[in-house]
C-alpha cells in the first residue's frame, strides 16, 4: 500500500534537512503542503504518513531548548526531541516524546534542486511566509552545507590536534569547559594545537581574548582537519543543548572527550566505550595523555563512536524510529 509523505511547508529546511534526507531514503518521494497542517511557526518540522487506511503525524523538534510545545505535542502521535529533557515535565506528556540525539546541517539537493524547492515554495506559500528572508536564506544555508557522504571516517593524526569554537555570551559554562580543553592541549607539550576561540564579530571575546584563534578557517578545511584531528572535544552549548558537533563528530568517527549531557539520547553514550567524559581540567589533562598514548584505544572510542552513528543517529535510523514509535 503507498504512503504519502507530506511535509509542513513553512519548515526550516537548513536545520531539519537532516531529516527531510532520512524521508528520502525510507519513502524516496514526498511533497511539502501546508493546507493539510494545523497553523504552525514557522520553523515547525512536522509530517504526515498517508495512506488508504490511516494518517500517522510526527513533529520533530530540534530547538536547543529542552522545553515542549504543547499544540505540537496535542497534534502528533510522535514527537521526536533533540533536546529531550524530562525533569518537570508530566508523565503524561512523556508517552508520545522519543528521544532522538543530536543531528547538524546537511546539503539534501544541488544547486538546481535547491531553486526548485525554494521556487515553487515560495510561490505556493508566499501568503503564509511572514520573514520570507529567512525563508530564502534557509535554502540557500542548506546548500552551503556538504552531504552526509562526506562525514566519512579517516586515518587520524597521532598528535596533531584542531579546534575551533564560538565564544556564547549567555553561556559561560560552555565557555570556560571550551577554555579549558584548548589550555589543557596548549600547556602539553606532546600535542600539536592548531585553533582556540572564534572572534566575536562586535570584538567582545569576554575574557577570552588570549584563546582567539585569528585565521578564518573555510567550512571544508574545517571538516578536513577535523578529520585529521587527534581527539576532538565536545561540551552542550546554547541552553545546555546537544550541540551540532557531537553528532558531527560521531558521524565523523573521531576519538571524543566531552562533558556530561544534560539532555537524554537515544541510549547513553559509555565512559571509554563512545567516549570519555571529562568535566575538570584534571580530567581532561588526563584523558589526552591516555588518547596521545594508548592508540589501540583510541581506534576504539573511534570505531565505537561512528557506530553509534550509525545505528542510532543516522537519518534513516532516526525517522525509522519515530514511524516504529507511533
Amino acid at each position: 500500500m503507498k504512503t504519502k509523505i507530506y511535509i509542513y511547508g513553512l519548515c526550516n529546511v537548513f536545520y531539519d534537512g537532516y531529516y527531510i534526507q532520512g524521508l528520502k531514503e525510507v519513502y524516496n518521494d514526498f511533497e511539502f503542503n501546508v493546507s493539510k497542517f494545523p497553523k504552525f511557526n514557522e520553523g515547525t518540522f512536522a509530517v504526515i504518513l498517508e495512506n488508504d487506511i490511516s494518517s500517522k503525524k510526527i513533529i520533530v523538534d530540534s530547538r536547543d531548548s529542552s522545553q515542549i510545545d504543547e499544540n505540537q505535542l496535542e497534534w502528533c502521535d510522535v514527537y521526536g526531541k533533540v533536546n529531550y529533557n524530562s525533569a518537570n515535565l508530566p508523565a503524561q506528556h512523556q508517552q508520545k516524546i522519543v528521544a532522538i540525539g543530536p543531528s547538524f546541517g546537511i546539503k539534501i539537493w544541488n544547486l538546481f534542486e535547491t531553486l526548485y524547492y525554494l521556487a515553487i515554495n515560495y510561490i505556493r506559500f508566499k501568503n503564509t511566509i511572514s520573514n520570507k528572508r529567512e525563508f530564502v536564506a534557509n535554502y540557500w544555508r542548506q546548500y552551503k552545507r556538504l552531504r552526509l557522504k562526506k562525514y566519512n571516517t579517516s586515518q587520524s593524526s597521532n598528535n596533531d590536534v584542531f579546534f575551533i569554537n564560538s565564544i556564547w555570551k549567555q553561556e559561560a559554562e560552555t565557555n570556560s569547559n571550551r577554555a579549558l580543553f584548548i589550555e589543557s592541549c596548549k600547556m602539553n607539550s606532546n600535542v600539536n594545537f592548531e585553533g582556540g576561540f572564534a572572534a566575536r564579530s562586535n570584538g567582545d571575546n569576554l575574557g577570552f581574548d588570549d584563546l582567539v584563534y585569528s585565521d578564518k578557517i573555510p567550512f571544508k578545511v574545517y571538516l578536513k582537519k577535523t578529520k585529521n584531528s587527534a581527539f576532538v572535544f565536545n561540551t552542550p552549548a546554547v541552553l545546555s543543548c546537544h550541540g551540532w558537533k557531537l553528532a558531527e563528530f560521531l558521524a565523523l568517527g573521531k576519538a571524543i572527550i566531552s562533558t556530561s549531557h544534560y539532555n537524554k539520547l537515544p541510549v547513553n553514550l559509555l565512559n571509554n566505550e563512545h567516549l570519555i567524559y571529562a568535566d575538570n581540567s584534571d580530567d581532561i589533562a588526563n584523558a589526552i595523555k591516555k588518547l596521545l598514548t594508548d592508540i589501540n584505544f583510541k581506534r576504539k572510542l573511534e570505531f565505537e563512536g561512528r557506530r553509534y552513528f550509525e545505528e542510532y543517529l543516522a537519518p534513516k535510523k532516526v525517522i525509522t524510529r519515530l514511524i516504529q514509535n507511533i
